[in-house]
C-alpha cells in the first residue's frame, strides 16, 4: 500500500476514532503512572554493548543523574556519597546499549499519545525520524505539525511516554501527474515549511525531475534534509547528484539495477509495478550496473534506508502465520483491516504460485542488495514504515534488524544502523547513540548479547528514557494497557 492510500483510509476513519479518544484516556494515565522516576540512578552489574566497534565489556556499574550518563566503571558505587538518594538497580549481568533510533517511522495518528507512543518505549525504541508529519491542507481531526512538535516537547520533557521525535518531515510533496509546478512554487513551499519548523522535505513519486532539483537545492541552502520517494522518471544517481539525502525502502535501487530501467522510468506512473517488471528486474538484474549507482551514494554521503519489513509484507502477503502474527493484539480494527485489505491486493497483483515467487524474489533481491551497498560503503539506517501494513509500531524496529543480518550486515552493523549511526545522521551523535559518559542516558538493558544473537535485542529488561526508568512490570503494563484500550473501543 501507498503511505496516500493509507493515510486516505485512515482520514476517513478520523470521526469514528476521536469518538473514542475519551474512553483511551484512563489508559493512556495507566501508562504515564508506570515509569519510575528517581533523579539518580545506580546501575550494577552490566555488561556495556560498545556499538561503535561491537564489543562488549566486563562488568560496569553506570551512574545516571538527570537525565543523562555520567559515570562508567567498575567502582563508581565508592563515588557515591553513601548518604545520596539513589535508586539502585541490579542489572543482573545483563546487556546495556542505547535505545533503538527508527529512521522512518510514521506516528501522525489522534491515538498516537494512547495506543502508539507506549508501543515504541515498550519495545525499546527511544527516537523516530518521522516521516510525515505536517497536513497537507486541513484535516479535521488529524494532528499536524504544531501537535507533533507539541508531542516533541512534552516528551523531551518527560511528561509524554513516547519515542523522542529527532526529526519532523513535511507532508509529501506529491502534485498530481503533469502538474509543471514553476520553481517560484517549489522554493516558496520548502520556505514555507521550514519557517514551519520542519527538519526535513519529504520528496514523493509524482514530482518531476526538475521540481525535485529546486527543492533539493533550496532545501540544502535551508540546512534541510531531503528524503522520502523518488520521483519515478528520476533515477538514484540523478536524485543523489541533486542533493538527497537518504534514500527509503528497497525499491529504487532495484529499479535501476537492470538494462530496461529507462524503458521502465519513462513510461511508468506508479511506484509499485507490476509482477512483469518485478521479474524483469530480477532476472535481468546487474550487480556492475547497481556498483556504479552505489559508489554514487557512497561518495556523495547518501544514507539508505531499507525498511525491508515493507517488502516482506509483499512476499508473505499469503502466509497465514504472518497474516495472524500474536502482535495484531496492538492494532486496532480500523488499521488491521486496511493491512489485511493491502494483502489481499497483494495475492490479487500475483494470485498463482509462480508469481508469487517473483513477488518474493524481488524481497530477497533487495536484501542482497543491501549487504553489497553495506560492502560499498554506503550508510545503512534502520527504519520500519511504522504503521504501514504489518509494520508493528516499535515491535518491527526487531523485525528489521533481523533483515539487516540476512541482508548480510553483522549484528554489530545493524545495531550501529539502529543507534550511534543514526544519531550521526541526524548530528545528534553528541547526545545520542552510544553508552557514553555525558550523552542522553536513553538506555536498553537486555537479559542476552545482541552481538552474538541480533534476535536477543527483544531480550528487554528495561527501558531508559532519560530520568524515567521502566523495568520489565512497567512495559509490561504498557502493552497490557494497549491491549485494553483497543478491546474497549
Amino acid at each position: 500500500m501507498t503511505r496516500s492510500t493509507l493515510m486516505t483510509r485512515i482520514k476517513k476513519l478520523l470521526f469514528t476514532i476521536v469518538l473514542t479518544l475519551s474512553a483511551l484516556q484512563a489508559a493512556f494515565a495507566q501508562s504515564q503512572d508506570t515509569a519510575q522516576n528517581p533523579g539518580t540512578i545506580l546501575l550494577d552489574s552490566v555488561h556495556i554493548i560498545d556499538v561503535t566497534v561491537g564489543t562488549v565489556s566486563d562488568i560496569q556499574q553506570v551512574l545516571l543523574r538527570d537525565g543523562r550518563i555520567v559515570a562508567i566503571g567498575d567502582s563508581v558505587a565508592d563515588t557515591i556519597d553513601s548518604n545520596a538518594n539513589i535508586l539502585r538497580i541490579d542489572g543482573n549481568n545483563g546487556y546495556l546499549m542505547p535505545g533503538l533510533m527508527d529512521m522512518h517511522a510514521h506516528i501522525r495518528h489522534p491515538l498516537a499519545e494512547s495506543l502508539i507512543f507506549p508501543q515504541f518505549v515498550a519495545n525499546g525504541v527511544t527516537g523516530i525520524r518521522e516521516m510525515n508529519s505536517e497536513c497537507d491542507g486541513p484535516q479535521s481531526g488529524a494532528p499536524c505539525l504544531q501537535q507533533m512538535q507539541s508531542w516533541q516537547q512534552r516528551i523531551d520533557a518527560g511528561e509524554l511516554v513516547g519515542p523522542r521525535l529527532l526529526a519532523l518531515s513535511s507532508f509529501p510533496v506529491n502534485p498530481p501527474w503533469d502538474y509543471e509546478a514553476t520553481e517560484e512554487q517549489i522554493r516558496g513551499l520548502v520556505a514555507e515549511m521550514d519557517n514551519r519548523g520542519v527538519d526535513l522535505i519529504k520528496a514523493y513519486f509524482r514530482l518531476s525531475p526538475q521540481a525535485f532539483r529546486w527543492l533539493a537545492d533550496e532545501a540544502g541552502r535551508r540546512e534541510l534534509m531531503v528524503s522520502g520517494h523518488l520521483p519515478v522518471p528520476m533515477t538514484v544517481t540523478e536524485a543523489v547528484q541533486a542533493g538527497l539525502d537518504s534514500l527509503e525502502h528497497a525499491r529504487d535501487l532495484l529499479f535501476d539495477c537492470f538494462p530496461g530501467s529507462s524503458e521502465f522510468r519513462s513510461t511508468q506512473r506508479t511506484q509499485n509495478p507490476s509482477v512483469e517488471w518485478l521479474q524483469r528486474m530480477v532476472s535481468e538484474h546487474n550487480s556492475a550496473q547497481c556498483e556504479q549507482i552505489l559508489q554514487t551514494m557512497a561518495d556523495n554521503d547518501t544514507w539508505y534506508v531499507p525498511t525491508h519489513v515493507t517488502r516482506r509484507m509483499d512476499a508473505m502477503a499469503g502466509d497465514s502465520a504472518f497474516r495472524n502474527d500474536p502482535r495484531r493484539q496492538y492494532i486496532w480494527p480500523e488499521i488491521l483491516q486496511s493491512w489485511d485489505a493491502d494483502a489481499d491486493n497483494m495475492l490479487a497483483m500475483a494470485p498463482s504460485p509462480e508469481e508469487r515467487a517473483i513477488v518474493a524474489s524481488f524481497y530477497h533481491k533487495g536484501l542482497e542488495l543491501t549487504g553489497q551497498a553495506q560492502e560499498s560503503g554506503v550508510r545503512i539506517l534502520m527504519g520500519t514504515d511504522s504503521g504501514d501494513s504489518f509494520s508493528y509500531f516499535g515491535a518491527s524496529a526487531h523485525d528489521e534488524l533481523q533483515e539487516l543480518v540476512k541482508a548480510g550486515l553483522t549484528p554489530a552493523q545493524a545495531l550501529q544502523a539502529a543507534t550511534v549511526d543514526a544519531a550521526e545522521f541526524l548530528g545528534m551523535q553528541s547526545d545520542y547513540g552510544s553508552v557514553t559518559e555525558g550523552k542522553v542516558a536513553d538506555l536498553i538493558l537486555l537479559r542476552a548479547n545482541p552481538l552474538e544473537d541480533i534476535s536477543n535485542s527483544t531480550s528487554l529488561e528495561a527501558v531508559f528514557m532519560g530520568s524515567r526508568y521502566y523495568d520489565r512490570g512497567a512495559l509490561d503494563a504498557m502493552l497490557q494497557n494497549v491491549v485494553e484500550a483497543i478491546a474497549a473501543m
